[in-house]
């Protein structure tokens, strides 16, 4: 839910992670595939692109849709793995 100057910048990313911005999501939904009940997980720096991301999923019939709260800023604060470019 990132802009990709944010994904490949100095708060990288989480290894494995899709970066799909926010503004492109309504284009890109597709690419989340068919399967309505798969694990989706939204991050985004903080949480609160990644909550309007997850707003617009569950109205697309994503039913396991869930935000990373605190985002990237919390989730390198508990030192879990980044890949940073």
């Amino acid at each position: 839910m990132r802009p990709e100057s944010d994904f490949t910048g100095e708060w990288g990313h989480i290894p494995n992670a899709l970066n799909v911005p926010l503004e492109e999501l309504v284009h890109r939904i597709s690419e989340f595939g068919t399967n309505k009940q798969r694990r989706i997980r939204l991050v985004c720096r903080t949480d609160r692109r990644s909550s309007q991301a997850a707003i617009m999923l569950i109205d697309a019939g994503f039913t396991d849709v869930r935000v990373i709260q605190g985002g990237m800023t919390a989730w390198r604060a508990k030192g879990w793995p980044v890949l940073v470019h």
